[in-house]
């Protein structure tokens, strides 16, 4: 009984000896040793600060791993074309032509994939939905999924799902 009692106020102890500190960064008063201003500054979140926000950006699950891309291009002659790439893959993307939003296929022509070194020039399966044609902005955003056949082994595929692209401009 005594062990028992003595473990519960080690737990105790311990509890609540490693409480953090509470903030004082939405009080609305101005904490001289822990704020430069009201609410910000020192422990609190940087004083004028103006989150940044990413409208641009083009992200897709490849084979299951999550991938976002920073190169990236859009053609629109008078198909779109998506591209983009890294140091491991590069993915091309034949939306068709037209303004229209909503789903259609991807085209088997000018689509293909490379990944490793390896080519997936034979799309087998694809859909895009385009959600918005800003032709003000030049802009284009959707989802799409395309799946590629290897050109060395059939049974191998790049398989591309989850795919964001957002104000991507042509």
């Amino acid at each position: 009984m005594k062990t028992n009692l003595t473990i519960l106020f080690a737990f105790t102890m311990l509890l609540f000896s490693c409480r953090e500190e509470e903030q004082s960064c939405s009080d609305g008063i101005f904490t001289p040793e822990k704020e430069t201003e009201v609410d910000c500054g020192g422990v609190c979140p940087p004083c004028n600060y103006v989150p940044t926000s990413v409208d641009t950006y083009i992200s897709a699950q490849i084979n299951g791993e999550l991938i976002g891309f920073s190169n990236f291009s859009l053609s629109k002659t008078p198909v779109w074309i998506l591209s983009f790439e890294n140091d491991t893959i590069s993915v091309k993307v034949n939306f068709g032509s037209g303004d229209e939003v909503g789903g259609r296929p991807i085209l088997n022509t000018n689509s293909l994939g490379k990944l490793n070194n390896v080519n997936y020039s034979t799309l087998i399966d694809g859909f895009v939905a385009i959600d918005e044609v800003d032709n003000v902005e030049n802009q284009l955003t959707g989802i799409f999924t395309a799946k590629f056949i290897s050109d060395v082994d059939v049974f191998d595929t790049l398989v591309i799902t989850s795919t964001e692209f957002s104000k991507i401009n042509w």
